[in-house]
């Protein structure tokens, strides 16, 4: 048999056998087995190491590197075997479960199972196909264009296998979990938690930046009622458990029993207006522009109110607006005055500084009459129990002053829509908690 240069090829060799396989290039797959490098193992390949064997030509670096399966540093028999093996596995034998395709480091989540598949991209986007095999080719066909394409399939073992398409690529495998995800299960969007941590996701990958500003990537994938995470390095798995408390929020709670809550939250700015999670957001924090004018309360809030007055009508109780829309320089106006009467810092707990106030969304109304007198009537309780069935929110709950940014106001509600409205009252949160923002004034 024959020695090879450890020297020279050592650490390449344990870089194959530690991941299986590896990139040489951005256009090539170094695979075990592969040693006239056609990024698949085949029978061409065992003749190859047969004839090298029997010492009738050589073998240059790197596919000695590909030949030395079983990584002992020689080739000999033993690789032989290996070689015979790799092929053996690779015929009729279907992938089950998650892996993580990687092309030239673009990477893309195939689940398997019973014939029929989904292949994920890095956006979050999806395809459905059906897959079936013969000897080692692989034939997959997309379910909703009828695309096919076909590749050889080469099992390096039970976690690692590379598809040789049709065009010539040459796609890595490496198994990530062993269930097959639903697109729906994904987790995509920006997600602050209750530890500091912001976790930027895309399909099933992302990264998490720490309080410090640390950076983490990790992929994950989720499993049921659990959710599998490689965080840092394919070889750190972590599983958790999570639960889904409504559209934005979801708990994981992680091996060691910690629990660490999300909050969906992605802010975006379209013609100076806020709008966060797809929210129209106006408080302290974040302003409408002066020319931002719907005129009136908007059609979808103007006929859930319509709804809601028939209903506590039929109840005997009286419902109206008694301030709905308000411009930029009404509220201005209003506000100056407030600040006249009573001075800045009071004005700032009961009434918005104009591009602050909601009623210039056309979402926001006060019900009856603006003034603590309204708290205790039979209209009020019924309000605050009943106005998220017609998609309104009581804006500022009573003892949540510090987060609103305002004095409690049984009167005011703000339109969301009854699916959102819904989540937010069964939360018991503010509209900053819910969203995870603030509310205060920079000066």
């Amino acid at each position: 048999m024959r020695s090879i240069e450890i020297a020279v090829i050592t650490a390449a060799v344990m870089a194959i056998h530690s991941a299986s396989l590896m990139c040489a290039d951005a256009a090539s797959t170094l695979v075990a087995g592969d040693i006239n490098r056609d990024d698949r193992v085949s029978v061409s390949d065992m003749v190859i190491l047969k004839n090298y064997i029997l010492g009738r030509y050589g073998l240059n670096e790197t596919q000695q590197i590909a030949a030395d399966i079983n990584g002992d540093c020689e080739i000999d028999l033993f690789d032989l075997s290996a070689l015979q093996d790799i092929i053996i596995s690779s015929k009729d034998k279907l992938p089950t479960g998650t892996w993580i395709g990687d092309c030239a480091g673009a990477k893309r989540y195939f689940s398997f199972g019973d014939g029929t598949g989904t292949v994920i991209y890095p956006n979050g986007q999806s395809e459905d196909f059906a897959i079936g095999s013969q000897e080692d080719i692989l034939a997959i066909t997309m379910k909703k264009t009828g695309a096919e394409d076909n590749a050889f399939i080469t099992w390096q073992d039970e976690n690692d296998f590379v598809l040789k398409w049709d065009d010539g690529r040459a796609e890595t495998f490496r198994f990530f979990c062993e269930n097959k995800i639903a697109p729906k299960e994904m987790l995509s969007g920006q997600w602050v938690t209750d530890k500091g941590r912001t976790f930027n996701i895309s399909g099933l990958s992302g990264k998490i930046t720490a309080k410090n500003g640390d950076i983490q990537r990790f992929e994950y994938a989720p499993n049921g009622n659990s959710v599998v995470f490689h965080i840092g390095s394919t070889d750190n798995n972590t599983e958790a458990a999570i639960v889904h408390n409504d559209s934005m929020h979801f708990t994981v709670t992680w091996s060691d029993g910690s629990a660490e809550k999300f909050t969906r939250r992605e802010i975006e700015v379209k013609n100076g207006i806020t709008y966060v999670n797809g929210i129209l957001i106006a408080n302290k924090t974040y302003s409408l522009p002066k020319d931002y004018n719907p005129g009136k309360i908007l059609p979808d809030a103007q006929a859930a109110f319509n709804t809601m007055q028939a209903d506590a009508k039929k109840a005997g109780l009286s419902l109206t607006i008694c301030s709905g829309f308000r411009s930029y320089d009404y509220q201005n106006q209003l506000y100056n005055g407030y600040v006249a009467r009573d001075g800045k810092a009071a004005a700032d707990t009961y009434s918005a500084r104009a591009g602050h106030s909601e009623h210039q969304t056309g979402l926001a109304m006060d019900i009856n009459y603006a003034s603590s007198a309204f708290t205790n009537t039979p209209e009020a309780k019924w309000l605050a129990a009943n106005c998220y069935k017609y998609g309104f929110i009581l804006r500022y709950p009573k003892g949540k002053e510090s987060i609103t940014g305002y004095m409690y106001e049984s009167w005011h509600v703000r339109y969301l829509g009854k699916d959102l409205a819904k989540e937010v009252y069964d939360s018991g949160l503010t509209l900053e908690e819910f969203l995870c923002i603030d509310s205060k004034y920079k000066s």
